[in-house]
């Protein structure tokens, strides 16, 4: 080989080494762009997680503070009240990246909260006074670790808390000195949780102690046709005292009874946004007519990262029903079902409205102007539901349609919501 053809050869070897290495360099740039914005999502999605817990649990208090002086349906109605937000705080912790290690009073606390309130759920009527006494202790409790997470969620505000990382498990378990995490935080209250006496009454034991028998094969057949698979790709999960079982399908996981699917939830990061909101919210109705859920109309949507919630409410004849509800949510990455919620109460018929909406409408203040009203169904009386303004204000009035009284008021400005 003449020098020649050694130099041309060495010029065009260079070529391809600087454009394989401009290549590898820009995938590389591609590469850490993604992860990165993935690990800001993650981060995102964590602080909302330890955000709706504290809140959950400061709802959770507010309610125990008012059971101390409730009477008569409202006790039932409060108990109700809070195990639901119990449930949604123990959702939420779950989600954080951490070992459930450093939450264990935590879990235990909401669990016993959410078995207690169960228990008087199941029954109407006034507390006891052994179940007064034990709302009384749960409620100086639930303030006290209320304070705590409180406490948590401003030093994280100002930085002096750093969230945790699933990728970097590692380094939370023997973290540097110089950085203090949220686990750390959670430590800390745990070691200065709240002592919680003794409960009195045996709600709580009642509550635990009346599994149902639930056929897993039918249970099985429901959550399978949902999503429109055979059922040996449904993996078994765990059993509930309720009567239903979970089964997952890869980050999916749903629970149903032996006859419909009750929730679904997606444990995946969602990428980015390329989907519409009308085009999701299209695919949300879709999915629940596939459910067999027919009698229901939109009501809302709220967008939490890149998933879109479609809330859906009961119809009875032309009367909206608020007692029954549903909601959907969709990944607006790909369009797939991301949680589903199906309709919980009843949707109550053969109703009369002994009022008409003109008479109804006397229980309305007179400096309020109505802009419409429409027939409506809550607690499994008719209503009728106001919209009214009053300067920038938009002001919505439950009034019941036997005798004219105001149920409810809900105030917002325009633009919100």
């Amino acid at each position: 080989m003449t020098e020649k053809h050694k130099r041309k050869l060495r010029r065009v070897a260079s070529i391809y080494a600087v454009a394989a290495f401009t290549l590898l360099a820009l995938l590389s740039a591609l590469y850490f762009t993604r992860v990165r914005d993935y690990r800001t999502a993650s981060r995102y999605s964590y602080e909302l997680s330890f955000e709706q817990t504290a809140a959950a649990v400061s709802a959770l208090s507010d309610t125990l503070e008012k059971s101390r002086y409730a009477t008569g349906e409202l006790c039932h109605a409060l108990a109700s009240e809070a195990f639901a937000e119990a449930c949604a705080a123990k959702a939420a912790l779950a989600t954080l990246p951490f070992s459930t290690v450093e939450m264990e009073q935590t879990k235990g606390f909401l669990g016993t909260v959410g078995d207690f309130t169960h228990g008087l759920c199941a029954r109407s009527g006034e507390f006891t006074d052994d179940e007064r006494a034990d709302v009384l202790a749960l409620s100086d409790t639930a303030a006290a670790y209320s304070a705590l997470l409180l406490d948590l969620r401003e030093k994280a505000a100002n930085g002096e808390l750093e969230m945790d990382s699933r990728e970097k498990r590692l380094e939370n378990v023997l973290p540097s000195p110089a950085v203090r995490h949220l686990s750390d935080g959670f430590r800390e209250a745990e070691e200065n949780f709240p002592v919680l006496q003794e409960l009195k009454s045996v709600a709580s034991d009642a509550a635990v102690s009346l599994p149902q028998y639930l056929d897993t094969a039918r249970a099985r057949r429901a959550a399978a046709a949902f999503l429109g698979i055979s059922e040996e790709l449904l993996g078994e999960e765990y059993g509930y005292a309720d009567g239903s079982a979970a089964f997952s399908r890869g980050t999916l996981t749903l629970r149903a009874d032996e006859e419909h699917v009750l929730t679904v939830s997606d444990s995946r990061l969602v990428g980015e946004s390329s989907v519409s909101d009308k085009r999701a919210a299209a695919k949300a109705r879709e999915i629940l007519l596939s459910a067999g859920y027919e009698n229901m109309i939109e009501s809302g949507r709220r967008k939490s990262g890149n998933v879109l919630y479609v809330s859906f409410t009961g119809k009875s004849g032309d009367a909206v029903c608020l007692d029954c509800s549903a909601e959907v949510g969709i990944a607006l990455d790909n369009c797939s079902l991301y949680s589903f919620r199906a309709p919980e109460g009843d949707m109550s018929a053969d109703l009369s409205w002994p009022l008409d909406s003109e008479a109804a409408r006397a229980a309305l203040p007179d400096s309020l102007t109505p802009l419409g009203a429409k027939k409506v169904i809550s607690g499994g009386k008719p209503c009728y539901e106001y919209r009214c303004r009053d300067g920038e204000r938009l002001v919505s009035i439950l009034v019941d349609a036997e005798y004219a009284r105001m149920l409810s008021v809900d105030v917002s400005r325009e633009g919100e919501g």
